[in-house]
């Protein structure tokens, strides 16, 4: 089909508004990520790494909890220390089992490479500043 012609006035014109349009980083960091999964806060991916937190200071503090108890059932002559331990164990295995399954996952999706658009994971672009 035929391309009409724009005259002069009107190619500055929108010159003018598509350098605009270019100089906008907010509105070009939405262009590129359009589609993309958000993982900033307020999205699924700030739930996410809330939770991993929180499940790397649980594991860690059972962790904790699980020496305790070991010791404190090699000390006792008692059984019910060594239950207790064998239970927080059980626990603080599929803790750390699924922690580092959650920190896998995440580093993984980390470190794949830029799509076409030219964004990087996270929906930064490169020449973009992080935001504290």
């Amino acid at each position: 089909m035929h391309d009409p012609k724009l005259t002069h006035q009107e190619r500055k014109l929108l010159e003018g508004i598509e350098e605009g349009l270019r100089s906008d980083r907010s509105l070009n960091r939405t262009l590129r990520t359009l589609g993309q999964p958000h993982t900033g806060p307020g999205a699924g991916g700030g739930w996410e790494e809330s939770r991993r937190r929180r499940l790397g200071w649980c594991t860690t503090v059972l962790g904790g909890a699980s020496v305790a108890l070991f010791l404190l059932a090699a000390t006792s002559s008692s059984s019910a220390p060594l239950w207790i331990f064998a239970a927080v164990w059980v626990v603080t295995v599929v803790c750390l089992t699924t922690f580092l399954r959650f920190t896998a996952h995440h580093r993984r999706d980390r470190g794949r490479a830029p799509d076409e658009g030219g964004a990087e994971p996270g929906g930064a672009a490169p020449g973009d500043r992080p935001h504290p």
